[in-house]
């Protein structure tokens, strides 16, 4: 059911992506799972992260419109969600993404993903399957699971980066660039993007 690649990116981009997320400090950190980036096929990454989120999709192999983005993080005792399906939130009708995927920057107590077999259209779970974070750690499943975390005693903040890989852009996703949040992954919180 799911896919799990360790070392799946180059250690140092890796580290080069967690640092920029770092200089986010608590900006946003209750909405983080709600604070999500659209990231076109040919586009040129604005940052670390989205680097890493280029070179997650190279290695997924998913050929796609684009991908939604964001990162993940919270205490694993305080979990903004829970069990749900990815899909567009803001859409007209229920549509859900080819793939889904979540990349662990760090090892926490707690905190699995938990990746089950139930579908919209079956309604209820046969099977499950867990995947405890670890630093460099990359899990691939179908975009129409029924997927979340695990609880835990929540001593540190999980970060994780989660990719979706899209046949057309989700209703009203912006691209990091036009959002105008997250400037400190440039490296300063006044840094512009770039230009594409």
């Amino acid at each position: 059911m799911t896919r799990v690649v360790d070392g799946a990116l180059p250690a140092s981009l890796a580290r080069r992506a967690r640092r920029a997320i770092a200089r986010l400090g608590t900006s946003r950190l209750r909405e983080s799972y709600f604070t999500t980036f659209w990231l076109p096929d040919g586009a040129r990454p604005g940052h670390a992260v989205e680097e890493a989120v280029l070179a997650l999709w190279k290695l997924a192999g998913v050929r796609c419109a684009g991908v939604e983005w964001w990162i993940g993080r919270s205490y694993t005792n305080r979990l903004p969600i829970e069990f749900h399906y990815d899909q567009d939130v803001k859409g007209r009708r229920r549509r859900h993404p080819l793939g889904s995927s979540v990349f662990f920057f760090n090892r926490v107590r707690g905190g699995q993903l938990v990746v089950t077999d139930q579908t919209p259209r079956r309604r209820a779970p046969t099977r499950l399957q867990s995947v405890k974070p670890r630093f460099n750690r990359y899990a691939l499943f179908a975009g129409d699971r029924l997927h979340g975390v695990m609880k835990g005693p929540g001593e540190r903040l999980r970060v994780t980066l989660v990719v979706n890989f899209w046949r057309a852009r989700p209703t009203d996703v912006p691209t990091w660039s036009e959002s105008g949040m997250y400037r400190a992954l440039c490296g300063t919180s006044r840094a512009s993007p770039k230009k594409r």
